[in-house]
């Protein structure tokens, strides 16, 4: 007879745990990555006797001692999307788990809460400091390295340029009339079509390069380059040359390629025949953004040079001082005409070039500019004290059709920038946009899964660990096995209508046990009654 009560107790005590978890359940309908629990109830034996008839059938005698919570069981199953508009509140559709790590402790949890901020040094953690795992990628976009916490940098270095890269649909028209004349950047008829880039150097300066094509033959085409008011060399490894010459196929392709013109070095004295101004050097043409005066005709040291565009300016001020024509060497002073004086001198140094001495371009693909220097005091522009280089410039994909000019150039270069904005792929890719205008590839999530997802333990704040210390999860870059949604949080998958179903079912299993000790009470009390 006392044996149902204890029966009767443990059908109380096990509904009142169905209860707890029920309100727990309830009590996060609203908690950010939250998977809600269900109970496994079992059934307890306190007697089974089995006895067998003369026949051999068996008779079993089975009792029950009531039943009692064997375990909860996690519900993975997805959640809906809440909107947030914030580019790091991130959650996952599919399998897996974020991983975040507490760096106090050493320790790696799991969780599907996806709402992740920067903090002041730039680590992507969430509410409670914990850092979101996963790779760093390189400048191709390539993970680099071992896992890690990520991280944004709040602002990036200059890149000084060393590649330019012509891309599709850069072309060169097909159409137009070779040209004869010497080139003479200021004298558009000497040249067809320029082209300009801006670049940088390593202290994040920006400077103009400029590539002048003029169409010397069929399919022939000669590019000369300037930097700012310089004129940019091409090397072999063995000479500089004044320009490079492209031949291009029947089918506008690209075929091979060639130096021209070692340039020769040139100083001394430009002489004035006449007290007309124009003064005149001894060898010609003219490399345009190679002239250099340090003296005046009045006989003042200056600082002057030519802009590569015509002009003879004051490298100190910008001050236009005179002109030059290139092809004939006729140098022009504002103010030396009708002075008085005739045969007067500047001091001056400078290149010419011819089309006497030409090699071959072995690799159109990687076509290497002479060292531009940063420390040139010859240049108004060029004397920033910025790292010298080199540029690496690939032509292969510039064409020569019968269409318009059209020209579509990439450089590696970049000024300093700030960051502006970020945002997050499907992939896990986390990009980075910055004030220079670059957007940069920072870093890829990285999302663990299990093969048993139970043997993962609540910690709380939606985190969860496994059971063994030494379980190894899967872990995969984002985008594998889910994708990632960007300015989305998962909201708990507990389904409030089930739970109040649930509710009202261990309320009355409750009632129920209950009353079965209230009547085995009352049998007991009848039993006593017996002896009265």
């Amino acid at each position: 007879m006392l044996q149902s009560f204890y029966t009767g107790n443990t059908g109380l005590n096990a509904n009142k745990t169905w209860l707890s978890v029920i309100s727990d359940n309830i009590a996060n309908v609203n908690t950010t990555g939250f998977k809600q629990e269900r109970v496994n109830f079992q059934d307890l034996i306190s007697n089974s006797l089995t006895t067998y008839s003369t026949s051999g059938v068996p008779k079993n005698k089975e009792i029950g001692g009531g039943s009692f919570v064997a375990s909860t069981v996690k519900d993975f199953s997805q959640g809906t999307f809440k909107a947030t508009n914030q580019p790091l509140s991130l959650a996952l559709d599919g399998e897996g788990f974020f991983m975040v790590k507490n760096p106090a402790a050493d320790l790696v949890y799991y969780t599907r809460a996806g709402d992740f901020r920067i903090d002041a040094n730039g680590d992507v953690i969430n509410q409670n400091g914990y850092k979101l795992q996963g790779w760093a990628l390189d400048d191709a976009g390539n993970i680099a390295g071992a896992m890690g916490h990520l991280n944004i940098p709040n602002s990036i270095e200059p890149r000084n340029t060393d590649q330019i890269k012509f891309e599709n649909p850069a072309n060169l028209d097909s159409s137009v009339d070779a040209i004869s004349a010497t080139f003479d950047p200021s004298d558009a008829t000497t040249y067809h079509y320029v082209n300009t880039i801006t670049t940088y150097d390593s202290l994040g300066t920006a400077h103009i390069l400029k590539h002048y094509f003029a169409k010397t033959g069929i399919n022939t085409w000669r590019v000369y380059t300037q930097l700012d008011d310089r004129a940019v060399l091409y090397s072999d490894g063995s000479n500089n040359y004044s320009s490079i010459e492209l031949t291009f196929n029947g089918k506008g392709e690209l075929t091979s390629g060639q130096y021209v013109s070692i340039p020769n070095d040139n100083s001394g004295n430009a002489t004035e025949n006449n007290d007309d101004g124009v003064f005149s050097v001894a060898n010609t043409p003219v490399l345009p953004g190679t002239v250099h005066i340090t003296q005046d005709h009045n006989g003042n040291s200056v600082e002057w040079n030519d802009d590569g565009s015509g002009n003879i300016v004051d490298i100190n001020t910008g001050e236009i001082k005179g002109s030059i024509s290139y092809d004939d060497g006729k140098i022009t002073i504002i103010g030396a005409a009708g002075d008085g004086n005739s045969g007067t001198t500047l001091a001056i140094s400078y290149q010419d070039f011819s089309d006497t001495t030409t090699a071959s371009i072995t690799d159109l693909k990687n076509i290497q500019t002479a060292v531009i220097n940063y420390s040139r005091d010859d240049s108004r522009f060029l004397n920033t004290g910025a790292v010298d280089t080199q540029i690496s410039e690939n032509f292969v994909n510039l064409t020569q059709l019968d269409s318009d000019f059209i020209f579509y150039a990439q450089q590696n270069g970049s000024g300093k920038g700030d960051l502006m904005s970020i945002s997050v792929s499907e992939e896990g890719v986390i990009k980075a946009t910055y004030t220079n205008g670059q957007v940069k590839d920072i870093a890829r999530l990285a999302i663990a899964t299990f093969k048993d997802k139970e043997m993962l333990v609540r910690k709380g704040d939606s985190l969860y660990l496994p059971n063994q210390q030494t379980f190894t999860p899967i872990i995969v870059p984002g985008g594998v096995i889910s994708k990632i949604r960007s300015g989305m949080l998962e909201m708990s998958n507990v389904d409030i209508s089930q739970e109040f179903i649930n509710l009202i079912t261990a309320q009355r299993a409750y009632q129920a046990n209950a009353k079965t000790i209230t009547t085995s009470d009352q049998i007991l009390q009848t039993t006593m009654d017996i002896k009265r």
